[in-house]
C-alpha cells in the first residue's frame, strides 16, 4: 500500500482493544484503523467500495466433487518417495 504514515497516542486500554480486535479478525491494526476511518466518513473512497478479498471471499474454500483428502487416492501416492 502506498501512503503516508500517521503516528498518534492512544491509551493502553485502546491499544489492547485494537490488538485484540485485529487479531480476532485476522487483519492488521492499520487495516482495522483504515476501515474505521472509512466507516466514519473520513476517507475519500466511495461508500460501499469493496476490497478484492471481500468480493471473492464467499467463493474461497469451496469446490465441487473430488476428494477432500488426496491421501485417500492411491494414484496421487504412486510416485511418492521415488
Amino acid at each position: 500500500m502506498n501512503g503516508e504514515t500517521l503516528s498518534l497516542r492512544i491509551s493502553r486500554a485502546e491499544l489492547d482493544a485494537l490488538r485484540k480486535r485485529a487479531h480476532a479478525e485476522g487483519v492488521s491494526q492499520g487495516s482495522l484503523v483504515r476501515r474505521a476511518l472509512k466507516a466514519f466518513g473520513v476517507t475519500a473512497e466511495a461508500p460501499g467500495a469493496k476490497t478484492g478479498y471481500e468480493v471473492i471471499k464467499s467463493f474461497l474454500g469451496r469446490s465441487r466433487g473430488g476428494s477432500k483428502d488426496l491421501s485417500t487416492n492411491p494414484k496421487h501416492l504412486a510416485v511418492y518417495g521415488r
